[in-house]
């Protein structure tokens, strides 16, 4: 440009070109990859059960309507009503049905989670790769949701632990508003926002001790107990989980196996429900994975405890470990089955390790290096399975209820053993709610006894039927066993 005098000034490409911030210009380019990775991971596959109950409740259409269903319907749905409520008004903006437009809602916040800690070298690496994250891109719950508010919980918490240095408190209202987060998405989410409140408060104690300190914290304080009256109140009402009777620990080891990134590489999750030995076939690939990401993340967070403060590493720890305590007493105790989906807000706790290992320094770099891109190798096939191989497909309902339909077409007497939300909304695609007022028909009118039966429909009959020979039973009665498919086997009287 043209500086006074007439002198030509000499000026920068980036005003000359208007490129704008680096720092924005990289956090849009993670969110446009962020968005071409979620839109690869997102399938067409059936709804399985729980994503039935959601989008029949997001089908409704008023807010009216829409809250009476979620009482009518009871279960758990209740207490992960801002969840809910997002799922129905995107259903409403959208104005699509299809299973893929629907699961597209978890995209804003696989996005988050990916640009919230992206300062932190190489986790939008591996948290793009990671099959855990990925798996509930493809899933209309809210379990994408918990990721990004634990994502921002552990972005939050690095905030406030580097402010121990600095005077005042500085983070203290990223961690409210982080816990906040995570108490909104669900009941179980509470859990783990407890967990993070504990781990800022062991990091740095002294906060207690200023009441500058509490008058930062007291207005997200109220809102939180606020929200903790309301789950309270439903739990009194009755709204909560079903019960599992063997619910307990092993259930949250099989979560922490889900995490790490290892179920794409190992049997499907139907066929593990049904007998441990199915990962027989899969352990020359799952032995190596195993020992390749533990060993990452172990020299990852070795290096990370050798960098941090003791208070910051005791607050760290405590902020993982407390929610999984208690989520594993409250498992036993309640009879509530405690899998990965519960432990999603926890995944930092698996992904900053791994970052770490890659970027890790020192003489042992090449080590770390080719461990880190070993556990990535792994966690990217893992991935990829689990988005493409059948063994891992959702429980076909759709398939199952064009199957029901034509059978009640047919006036065929039909034992519907499987969940009907996700039945009336396939009923809905095919014949809008007249179709859905005809299969109300499994609920009203279910057959007496297997002889007034011409048709067993069964999802997930190792859950349904654990410890019972209902095959036996059927073939006694004249049944065959006509078709199996993922999820569910037909049985056709003879």
């Amino acid at each position: 440009m043209w500086a006074r005098h007439g002198r030509l000034r000499p000026t920068s490409p980036s005003s000359t070109l208007n490129i704008p911030h680096p720092k924005i210009f990289r956090l849009v380019l993670l969110s446009l990859v962020a968005i071409a990775v979620g839109l690869a991971a997102i399938s067409h596959q059936s709804f399985w059960m729980d994503e039935g109950g959601t989008i029949f409740r997001a089908m409704m259409p008023t807010v009216d309507q829409w809250w009476a269903m979620m009482l009518q319907l009871r279960g758990s749905d209740v207490l992960m009503p801002v969840y809910m409520f997002y799922a129905w008004f995107w259903h409403q903006v959208i104005g699509a049905t299809s299973e893929y437009a629907l699961r597209m809602s978890n995209l804003p916040w696989f996005v988050l989670t990916v640009v919230v800690l992206a300062r932190v070298r190489f986790w939008p690496l591996v948290c793009l790769l990671s099959p855990f994250v990925l798996y509930f891109v493809n899933d209309f719950r809210p379990y994408s949701m918990q990721i990004a508010a634990g994502a921002c919980a552990a972005a939050a918490l690095g905030r406030w632990m580097e402010g121990s240095s600095q005077p005042g408190f500085r983070g203290v209202h990223a961690v409210c508003a982080s816990c906040l987060f995570l108490i909104v998405c669900s009941l179980t989410g509470a859990v783990w926002a407890a967990g993070v409140a504990i781990g800022a408060v062991l990091s740095r104690p002294e906060c207690l001790r200023r009441m500058d300190f509490w008058w930062r914290a007291l207005p997200w304080l109220m809102v939180s107990l606020a929200a903790g009256g309301y789950y309270a109140f439903m739990m009194f009402k009755g709204y909560r989980a079903v019960g599992i009777q063997d619910a307990g620990i092993l259930n949250v080891l099989f979560g922490v196996y889900e995490m790490t990134g290892l179920l794409g590489l190992g049997p499907g999750k139907n066929e593990l429900r049904r007998s441990l030995a199915s990962v027989i076939p899969h352990l020359w690939l799952l032995v190596p994975a195993t020992l390749c990401i533990g060993a990452a993340w172990l020299c990852g967070l070795t290096s990370w405890a050798r960098s941090g403060r003791r208070q910051a590493l005791i607050g760290g720890v405590a902020a993982v470990l407390v929610p999984l305590l208690l989520l594993s007493v409250i498992g036993i105790v309640m009879e509530f089955r405690v899998v990965g989906r519960h432990l999603s807000p926890a995944i930092p706790a698996i992904l900053l390790p791994l970052a770490a290992c890659l970027r890790a320094e020192g003489p042992r770099r090449k080590i770390t290096l080719a461990l880190g891109g070993a556990a990535c190798f792994f966690m990217a096939l893992s991935a990829l399975n689990v988005r493409f191989h059948e063994r891992h497909a959702n429980d076909d309902y759709r398939k199952a209820t064009g199957i029901v339909i034509e059978a009640l077409k047919e006036g065929k007497k039909v034992w519907w053993q499987a969940d009907m939300n996700a039945t009336r909304y396939y009923a809905y695609r095919t014949g809008g709610m007249d179709m859905i007022k005809a299969i109300q028909v499994l609920e009203s009118d279910v057959p007496s006894s297997l002889i007034t039966t011409d048709l067993v429909i069964i999802n997930r009959p190792d859950l349904k039927h654990r410890g019972f020979d209902y095959q036996s039973e059927l073939r006694r009665n004249f049944f065959k066993l006509e078709q199996v498919f993922t999820g569910f086997e037909i049985w056709k009287s003879e």
